[in-house]
């Protein structure tokens, strides 16, 4: 069985808001499962697509839109 976070600890591990990964959750970019986890694999996918933004100087943009969510 793999690794599973709940959606307060992907967001600890993304270095974002709850609200940022409950977003990313009802746009369809995050996958829960039936008991609200995500996949460790599913969110390591996301958090390098996540740093590669912010890697490639829309940090600030991410930062606007988390802080707005």
């Amino acid at each position: 069985m793999s690794e599973t976070l709940n959606l307060n600890e992907c967001a600890m591990r993304l270095g974002t808001s709850r609200d940022f990964v409950d977003t990313m959750v009802s746009k369809g970019r995050l996958h829960p499962d039936a008991n609200g986890r995500i996949a460790a694999c599913e969110l390591d996918e996301f958090e390098v697509l996540l740093n590669k933004l912010r890697g490639g100087g829309i940090a600030a943009m991410v930062d606007a839109v988390d802080k707005n969510l």
